[in-house]
């Protein structure tokens, strides 16, 4: 996950995947180890939301490289759709769909903790 921006777009797909089906099973150390990001750990480990933190900060470090940023992200974003023929090759390609894949991630994970906890809120007594 901490290579998210350098990794080809299929592996990020399917790291992705298989943390999303580890977050929706429900094991108390699994929920806590990848959905809490107030966890305390030992010094050295890094939890999903500690690596999450440090590749956005990377992120922020490299957009400043990138010409055209925003234009290029939504490019991308429109070929992984379909709705964009493969044209001209854009720079910085394999960055600009880990970033696609990071938000539409953020997105999955949010949903995921949203669902456990109104499931366990709707349960409780």
């Amino acid at each position: 996950m901490g290579r998210i921006l350098d990794q080809p777009y299929d592996v990020n797909l399917q790291v992705t995947a298989v943390l999303s089906k580890l977050c929706l099973l429900p094991h108390p150390h699994l929920h806590e180890y990848l959905l809490d990001p107030y966890i305390n750990l030992a010094p050295g480990c890094r939890s999903l939301f500690s690596v999450i933190v440090r590749v956005v900060g990377d992120l922020m470090l490299r957009i400043h490289r990138i010409p055209d940023f925003t234009s290029k992200l939504l490019l991308v974003r429109k070929r992984l759709l379909g709705l964009e023929p493969e044209g001209i090759t854009i720079d910085h390609t394999t960055l600009l769909e880990g970033v696609i894949v990071l938000e539409e991630f953020c997105k999955e994970l949010a949903a995921i903790a949203f669902v456990k906890y109104h499931a366990t809120a709707s349960t409780s007594p």
